[in-house]
């Protein structure tokens, strides 16, 4: 029987569709406890996550909160997966900043303009991180391999994070989803990214 986690979330399109996609990866079964809008910020979910931010990871008999985190963690702990670029690997330096990129430069700025989009943040977050988003985003798109991985020839949680960021962009109308379809169709390919559903939301599935 494969280890399981239990993950906290709202569904597919938030955080935890990263906690999901790498669990999908490992083999891991996930147990799914959907929050409700509101709810995260409530006891009982406070009690696993004080900060009463989703995603949060119920694991090994501890809670484990902040998505990256939580799949770094997971990832360590299966090293023959290769998912993490462990230290002593020479692709070392270069996965770590491409993780920084995606998850501290891009991904919160991301998640802020598309939830005011769809009107659950003021509208102001789009007027506030437009200009900064679309100048990062026009860097990181150049970036991109037109085919193959990030670092170390190998499928990483680079990987991952960074088709999170991708994801919302394109569903933001940051990013036109042709100008990235070399690097972003293997990844959509991958059947623990289709088993997990993590880009339904732009496949129209």
């Amino acid at each position: 029987m494969s280890e399981k986690i239990v993950l906290h979330g709202f569904g597919f399109n938030d955080r935890s569709g990263k906690v999901r996609w790498l669990a999908h990866e490992l083999g891991l079964e996930v147990e799914e406890r959907r929050l409700e809008l509101g709810a995260h910020r409530r006891e009982p979910y406070l009690s696993v996550n004080p900060y009463g931010a989703v995603p949060a990871v119920e694991w090994r008999g501890e809670a484990l909160i902040e998505s990256t985190a939580i799949c770094t963690l997971l990832g360590e702990q299966h090293p023959a997966a290769g998912l993490v670029v462990m230290p002593g690997e020479v692709a070392r330096g270069e996965y770590l900043q491409w993780m920084a990129v995606c998850s501290d430069s891009l991904e919160s700025k991301l998640v802020e303009y598309y939830l005011a989009g769809a009107g659950i943040l003021p509208a102001g977050n789009r007027d506030l991180h437009h200009a900064t988003l679309e100048r990062k985003l026009a860097v990181f798109v150049s970036r991109l391999p037109s085919s193959g991985y990030l670092v170390a020839q190998r499928f990483t949680l680079a990987d991952l994070t960074a088709a999170y960021s991708l994801r919302l962009a394109i569903s933001s109308g940051l990013v036109e989803r042709g100008a990235v379809e070399g690097y972003l169709r293997p990844l959509m390919d991958r059947p623990a990214a289709r088993s997990a559903r993590f880009f339904a939301s732009i496949e129209g599935g």
